[in-house]
């Protein structure tokens, strides 16, 4: 299965920092955050990644290719542990990349490589968010399970829920969602996370939907119009680190550094 990792955006909340620095390249111990999410992803089977970037984040396709100035440096030197380290994001996996030249937001960032998927199915993944790291192997084996989408979810405080795409469950299908409701309006405290395995049908909903008032096209929107056709299965996991505020990625590497490890051992 491709997986589609969208990486576009602007990254408003952790401005000035982010201005010439992507947020998915803010480190979380020794690495950037994205590298924390791409071998995760790699862990579990998932090799063919499919980034979404901007004109401002090219910076991510140098991370995962090759510099050879840099490389000689350390070969003529004898570095060969730093040559190593920094060998070893480009090798991770099978990497594409194309750009978003207008920002409207998940739905129209993954809608950029339609053409290029194949498959019923494909994984879209946000790349500002390190995830539990059972997430990928529980999304796969619930979509092997019951053949159909999958989307990860989490449960945050009911006052919070106004920040988020909040799911309405029946048992573990999901029957609704609701992008940024108001908190008396919110259908659960249950919130969609941002990790979905999606057939591929949902590119031509978002192909046709209309931009909202924000100039934003949300996955939710194909979600939505497809809920009826397919059964949309939750996957329920611990939070996640949304490492796109300064808060939560000073959160990581405090729990990285003091307890050794992002996630406790289940």
């Amino acid at each position: 299965m491709k997986a589609i990792l969208v990486a576009a955006w602007f990254g408003t909340r952790t401005l000035p920092a982010s201005k010439t620095v992507p947020k998915e390249m803010f480190p979380v111990g020794d690495r950037p955050v994205i590298q924390h999410i791409i071998e995760a992803m790699v862990a579990w089977g998932i090799q063919d990644i499919i980034m979404v970037t901007s004109q401002q984040k090219k910076v991510l396709e140098d991370y995962f290719d090759t510099n050879y100035q840099l490389e000689d440096v350390l070969k003529k030197k004898g570095k060969l542990d730093l040559l190593g380290l920094i060998n070893a994001p480009k090798k991770m996996a099978n990497f594409s990349f194309v750009r978003q030249q207008d920002i409207l937001w998940t739905g129209h960032a993954v809608l950029q490589w339609a053409p290029f998927i194949s498959e019923d199915y494909f994984m879209s993944v946000l790349a500002d968010t390190i995830y539990p790291p059972e997430t990928f192997t529980e999304m796969l084996r619930i979509h092997k399970e019951t053949g159909g989408p999958v989307i990860a979810v989490h449960e945050v405080p009911r006052d919070e829920v106004y920040k988020y795409g909040v799911v309405k469950l029946e048992g573990e299908r999901v029957v609704g969602i609701v992008e940024k409701p108001k908190v008396e309006d919110a259908p659960s405290n249950i919130i969609s996370n941002g990790v979905m395995i999606l057939p591929k049908e949902a590119f031509e909903i978002r192909r046709t939907a209309q931009v909202d008032h924000l100039w934003e096209v949300y996955i939710p929107m194909a979600v939505t119009a497809l809920i009826e056709k397919y059964t949309f299965t939750a996957c329920r996991l611990r939070p996640y680190l949304d490492t796109g505020s300064f808060q939560w990625l000073i959160e990581a590497n405090a729990r990285l550094y003091n307890d050794g490890y992002l996630f406790p051992p289940l």
